[in-house]
């Protein structure tokens, strides 16, 4: 039953009387449920802004933290083109989304500032107005906090766009520093929101209280007519009352977690609904701005060890390959200087056999420094990891082929490249790479053959689950019984040196493939031409460097 069927059974039976009680009672009670109301439509909405602010700024400050990882790249070290080329890609992505998070950041203060003037019009008591006024001035405190944030951020951004890298640490003392001010003035708005939420239950417990008292009053001036129903009315308000300012405390006191019962249908039902809805959007935003920041703060520590661990690796390794490789050289430009001195003076001197020696030896050392450089290279192209990218693959072989524009010439290849090739995710650098290896090898093995025109025909088939590449030649071929060992590191499958190299061609395409996930084998007959296919799956992600 309605408290007002209860009302108006009660003006039935105690007529005038007892009717100043129920309106009385009733009065009281929306007041309790309006200050409620109050916690719900303003605190959370507080509350909710704050936390909007709250998270976009850890977000800028992550674009921040990126934005300086990369600048220090640029300035610091050694990149190539296509690296640096890359790098600032990232910059001007990271400053559109700086951008965006600053724009909406100010959305939300200026919001928040208009919701509390509009509040200011309509309050009348002077402690809430004196309470908005705070608010209001710890508003305009955040947003100059906010706009020297980002005017800092802009000129960080205008500065590398200008190419100058270097970030200067006056401006990222700058930058911490409106951080730290920005998350002072956030937690002053929450402390603010938590004093308006715990006065609201100050002045719904004191409505409560002056509803006991009147209703007691009222019950001793009707105790003979209505002694059964006033204590009816009274058991029916004062139980979820008592639960309700039980449970505000609690909120109060930091219990986000609190649960009124909301079986009863009447105004006190409904108030124990929209009570638990608040609490329930309330524990819902501490616990969601706890979540992004402890997870916040585990990537970055996360990244801080992963970037500690590669720089100890990188290090290492090429400390270990600038070790061997000086190592190797050593003796052989000895071998080197001896030779030549053999050949500049004593070369007419000794006989064919002698002279065949020194040109043997000369051959060696040189091809010695080639396999040199391949096993560098090899090594370089195994351990980078460039970010992945989604781009045209047609692209990367009108690249390749502008590059051996003159071998193609030279040799007279009539060259096959389909007009649609997919665009795919994958590192450009290294797949490029990949098709220069291929593309060498077969204009190498495919030409020079007398009456035989070098041909080159290059496929791209689009699998379920993968893209499928295939480099064609018409060449010497491969033995069926070598097919398995060509992509063997330094595996030169020909003795008769018509074809110069190393072998290390094929073992970089395999180490690029399998770094992709991929797959990659030849199908050839001795004296028919090869065909060498590979395959990158769909979906690879693209990822940040």
């Amino acid at each position: 039953m309605k408290i007002s069927f209860k009302i108006i059974l009660l003006i039935a039976v105690l007529l005038m009387l007892f009717a100043v009680n129920g309106v009385i009672s009733f009065h009281f009670l929306k007041g309790v449920s309006r200050e409620l109301r109050a916690i719900v439509n303003q605190d959370v909405v507080l509350l909710q802004t704050s936390t909007a602010i709250t998270k976009r700024q850890l977000q800028k400050a992550v674009i921040f933290e990126r934005l300086r990882r990369i600048a220090e790249e640029l300035a610091y070290q050694q990149v190539t083109p296509a690296r640096k080329e890359h790098l600032l890609f990232h910059i001007k992505l990271a400053k559109n989304d700086f951008e965006s998070l600053a724009k909406e950041g100010a959305i939300d203060i200026v919001n928040a500032k208009r919701m509390v003037e509009d509040d200011l019009r309509l309050v009348q008591d002077v402690t809430t107005r004196n309470n908005l006024d705070h608010v209001s001035d710890l508003f305009k405190e955040i947003e100059k906090a906010h706009i020297h944030y980002d005017a800092v951020s802009v000129g960080i951004f205008r500065s590398i766009d200008e190419g100058s890298y270097e970030i200067s640490a006056e401006a990222v003392d700058q930058i911490h520093t409106d951080e730290s001010k920005l998350a002072r003035e956030l937690k002053k708005l929450l402390d603010d929101v938590q004093d308006f939420t715990k006065a609201s239950v100050a002045k719904a417990s004191r409505y409560e209280q002056t509803t006991g008292r009147v209703l007691l009053i009222m019950f001793i001036v009707s105790l003979i007519a209505g002694l059964a129903l006033s204590i009816s009315i009274i058991r029916g308000i004062q139980g979820p009352l008592a639960q309700l300012l039980k449970a505000t405390h609690e909120i109060g006191g930091g219990n986000l977690c609190v649960k009124l019962d909301e079986l009863s249908q009447d105004e006190l039902g409904q108030l124990s609904r929209e009570f638990n809805r608040m609490s329930a959007q309330l524990a819902d935003a501490r616990t969601s701005l706890e979540e992004q920041h402890q997870v916040l703060q585990e990537n970055l520590d996360l990244t801080a060890r992963q970037k500690r661990d590669l720089e100890k690796v990188n290090l290492e390794l090429d400390r270990f390959v600038h070790t061997v490789s000086h190592d190797i050289r050593s003796p052989l430009m000895g071998i080197a200087w001896y030779v030549e001195f053999l050949k500049s003076h004593h070369y007419d001197k000794i006989d064919k056999k002698g002279q065949d020696s020194i040109d043997g030896v000369c051959r060696g050392v040189e091809r010695a420094n080639v396999l040199i450089n391949d096993l560098l290279a090899l090594t370089r192209i195994s351990r980078i990891r460039n970010p992945y990218q989604k781009i045209p693959v047609r692209s990367l072989v009108d690249e390749v082929t502008a590059t051996l524009d003159y071998k193609i010439r030279q040799n007279a290849v009539d060259l096959a490249v389909p007009a649609v090739m997919p665009v795919m995710v994958c590192d450009p650098i290294k797949l490029k790479e990949v098709f220069l290896n291929l593309m060498t090898n077969a204009i190498k093995f495919s030409s020079g053959r007398e009456g035989i025109a070098p041909k080159i025909a290059i496929e791209a088939i689009e699998r379920e689950d993968v893209y499928e590449f295939v480099v064609k030649d018409n060449g010497i071929g491969i033995p069926h019984a070598s097919l398995e060992e060509v992509f063997d590191i330094f595996k030169r499958l020909d003795t008769s040196g018509r074809f110069e190299g190393t072998g290390a061609g094929l073992s970089i395409v395999k180490s690029v493939v399998e770094d992709h996930a991929g797959k990659v084998w030849v199908v050839a007959q001795e004296g028919k031409g090869s065909a060498f296919h590979f395959t990158i799956p769909k979906d690879i992600q693209i990822t940040a460097d």
